[in-house]
């Protein structure tokens, strides 16, 4: 679907759960160049209503009906959609129909899987499908998030800019995780049993937090850093009190539930780590004692230390991260492509540029501007 800069961009919603919430709280907040023209969600209390009956604040967007399936939802647009917003799951074999279909109807997509940071990594297959799909359509496909995404990579390697010879990378990023939704419950493990949880660990039924090796393997491809190998482990940790989950599945936990999470992962080269990655995530963290934070740590010709608190929301982070990868999807070459490849600044939200304000000419210490439209 052709897309020309000076209008704004129509995008399909596909999946609206808590992910596709925040990403129209996120649109909400005024994004001119972007706009809802179709939402896609087959779950009953939402399927076949008005946007606006289920989200406040949507102005023209509010009459669009959520559709069933994507194929309902394109069949009743008044003019094409341009892009997509993939939120519904995280695995490459539950997600691939969608993303084919989406491709295939000459959708742009941007998803929200982890597994689509860096798929050709761990699943060549996939990748090689979607990217045969997108470049026969003449469209982009990508995959953002907070981490992967931003966190465990475009952050350390935009810090990385300002030196060189980069020896060791060391990230450790502590979050929030009360009210994440049913999907990422269901691969992450939270609220089992201990037991439970290593047990469906060591089977790969739960794999915590997806997409560490491929946040390793990007940092690794683009400091030239040597590494032979991936390791990952994972601690758990109850409490003795209930812990209340944010999240009407799961509701309050019972004590002696993991209500945390630590997993660390290592690039390794022979028997040094050289690119280590450490995320604990824990359900009202406040209680016990951790600080919100993202941390990156470069030891390089100039030793980089920095450090983000909070650390960058999840969720809410995530949905933004989608938002402004949309104009440099669209301005992409065909393909399968990755958001390190991406601009730094991300989606131009006002749709507009400063020029000097030709009444008022520069003078020392004052520049008077004048927004242009974009």
């Amino acid at each position: 679907m052709t897309h020309s800069p000076a209008e704004p961009t129509r995008v399909i919603l596909f999946g609206l759960g808590a992910l596709g919430g925040l990403v129209i709280d996120c649109l909400k907040t005024g994004y001119p160049l972007i706009r809802i023209v179709g939402a896609v969600d087959h779950a009953p209390n939402r399927a076949g209503r008005r946007m606006g009956d289920i989200y406040d604040g949507l102005g023209e967007a509010s009459d669009v009906v959520v559709a069933a399936t994507l194929r309902e939802c394109l069949d009743g647009l008044d003019a094409p959609a341009h892009l997509l917003y993939h939120m519904t799951e995280s695995t490459p074999s539950h997600i691939e129909s969608q993303l084919i279909e989406a491709l295939e109807a000459g959708l742009h997509v941007i998803s929200a899987s982890e597994a689509m940071f860096h798929p050709a990594l761990r699943y060549p297959d996939f990748s090689l499908r979607l990217d045969a799909a997108a470049r026969a359509r003449d469209v982009s496909i990508t995959g953002v998030g907070i981490n992967p995404g931003f966190s465990f990579d475009s952050l350390p390697l935009l810090l990385g800019r300002v030196t060189s010879g980069v020896k060791r990378v060391t990230i450790s990023r502590t979050i929030d995780v009360t009210g994440t939704g049913p999907g990422d419950i269901d691969h992450v493990g939270y609220g089992l049993w201990p037991k439970e949880f290593d047990e469906k660990i060591a089977s790969g039924r739960i794999v915590g937090h997806m997409g560490m090796p491929e946040s390793i393997a990007a940092i690794a491809e683009r400091l030239n850093i040597d590494v032979d190998r991936v390791e990952e482990r994972w601690t758990t940790t109850t409490a003795d009190f209930p812990v209340d989950s944010g999240d009407a599945t799961l509701g309050v936990l019972e004590p002696g539930r993991v209500i945390g999470i630590s997993q660390e992962g290592m690039g390794v080269r022979g028997d040094e780590t050289v690119i280590s990655m450490s995320l604990v995530m824990f359900y009202q963290p406040e209680l016990h004692g951790l600080e919100v934070a993202d941390v990156i740590d470069i030891e390089g010709a100039h030793h980089v230390k920095a450090s983000l608190k909070p650390a960058a929301l999840s969720l809410f982070g995530a949905a933004n991260t989608i938002v402004n990868a949309t104009h440099d999807l669209l301005d992409a070459a065909p393909g399968l492509v990755n958001i390190l490849d991406f601009s730094i600044a991300g989606v131009r939200r006002g749709g507009f540029h400063y020029a000097v304000d030709p009444k008022h000419p520069p003078r020392p210490g004052q520049v008077r501007l004048v927004p242009v439209p974009h």
